[in-house]
């Protein structure tokens, strides 16, 4: 944890100019920096109390003005990831083995990757990046950067990662939250209803809500998760999920949730 902190903070303080229209080479899955980080400091990075390791930044320029498409500070996001505050772990919620931190403000989502992922994902930047830009309200997943710590040593790991948004920070408290496929195949939560929190993640089958929208909001989210499948159709990526968090004005609609809806017009969405 401490190499990536030390790392981040190293890569956004090194903030240069941006533009929105970048170069291909910007794009190129090879773009990338490696900068050591010796215990003992040196002319580019502070002294430290871990061990020597290596930091890279793939794509830094593209995800630089990822940052700046997606209103993020400069200061806050270094402060969220670099702070007095560790990083929280949080025990994996899919399938993929992958490690996942958060951040003490619940603001960033830290997420280890192998590297065939990280492979795929080099691949479609280009894309993605054209389809925020295009799209301001895209609910697509916000990316802000993609690194790689290796400590020094001939048979260490490389240990690679993404920083993204984490869409259950909110003002509100999120009382329910559901990761919707579209399929009902093993579509339901295995825990049993008396030990079901505001931190279950519940599928399709479990979803026992109907959600009435203005015509104006169901006719934008429609068309928005349309061009998102678009998208990620077009990318070949099949294994997606739309993620749903419901806030219940009235506390008591948390028990009515167990059972059948009472009050459909106490849900913010």
């Amino acid at each position: 944890m401490l190499n990536l902190q030390l790392g981040i903070r190293h890569a956004v303080g090194k903030q240069g100019p941006i533009t929105l229209d970048l170069k291909s080479s910007a794009f190129d899955p090879k773009e990338k920096v490696w900068t050591r980080f010796p215990p003992e400091g040196s002319k580019y990075t502070p002294p430290h109390s871990s061990c020597d390791f290596k930091w890279k930044d793939y794509c830094p320029q593209v995800f630089r003005t990822l940052r700046k498409l997606f209103k993020v500070d400069a200061a806050d996001y270094m402060l969220s990831l670099c702070g007095d505050q560790a990083l929280r772990e949080l025990s994996s919620p899919g399938k993929s083995g992958s490690f996942f931190y958060l951040t003490s403000n619940d603001q960033y989502m830290i997420k280890t990757m192998k590297k065939s992922e990280v492979k795929i994902f080099l691949k479609m930047i280009r894309a993605y990046y054209n389809h925020v830009r295009s799209f301001e309200n895209t609910l697509v997943t916000k990316f802000f950067g993609l690194h790689c710590v290796k400590l020094a040593g001939a048979n260490q790991k490389k240990v690679r990662f993404v920083i993204m948004g984490n869409l259950f920070c909110s003002d509100y408290s999120i009382h329910r939250r559901f990761d919707l496929k579209g399929s009902s195949l093993g579509r339901t939560t295995d825990k049993p209803q008396t030990e079901i929190d505001e931190y279950t993640t519940l599928k399709d089958l479990d979803l026992n809500f109907i959600f009435r929208l203005q015509k104006h909001w169901h006719q934008e989210f429609l068309r928005q998760v349309d061009k998102d499948c678009e998208f990620l159709e077009q990318e070949n990526i099949m294994d997606y999920s739309l993620l749903v968090g419901v806030h219940f004005r009235d506390k008591r609609n948390i028990l009515a949730s167990e059972g059948k809806m009472k009050n459909e017009n106490n849900l913010n969405f």
